[in-house]
């Protein structure tokens, strides 16, 4: 797996803050780009989800994540859609290909490389939907970008 660090610059971000089944995320992805669609908001990049329980752990029943995109300029809230500013961050970043039932050994390569290097983890960790369920039929084609907020020690 290849890695790297990048800075991820200050962002406005239309976000669904959720507490249920990772089974939900589906729904919350249609709610949020049909929110996109009808308010015809210009994006910046691809959908992605904050887990906010540990990852290992969010298909073992209610989690608490977030789904968000990063959207051009200030739009209207609506429903359960807010509309925050996120400041700019470092992230060790790698990707995960095929279906998320192995994501977790990404994650462990990720950590390693983040121990090897004297990077801290801060925070909750990011999946970028690259290529999945809503733009892609094939969950062997899935990608998905693991952001991990970090510093450097």
């Amino acid at each position: 797996m290849e890695s790297e660090v990048k800075v991820i610059p200050e962002q406005k971000l239309g976000v669904i803050n959720y507490k249920g089944p990772i089974a939900d995320l589906d729904i919350l992805i249609s709610k949020l780009m049909g929110w996109v669609d009808a308010e015809e908001i210009e994006t910046e990049g691809e959908p992605f989800i904050v887990y906010f329980s540990p990852r290992h752990e969010v298909n073992q029943g209610d989690a608490v994540y977030d789904v968000s995109i990063a959207i051009k300029e200030d739009a209207d809230e609506k429903d359960m859609i807010r509309v925050v500013d996120m400041i700019e961050h470092k992230v060790l970043s790698g990707k995960h290909f095929g279906p998320t039932d192995s994501i977790l050994e990404t994650y462990a390569k990720l950590v390693d490389v983040a121990q090897e290097n004297h990077y801290d983890i801060i925070g909750s960790p990011k999946e970028v939907l690259v290529k999945n369920f809503f733009n892609c039929d094939d969950e062997n084609e899935y990608v998905t970008e693991i952001q991990l907020p970090i510093i450097e020690m």
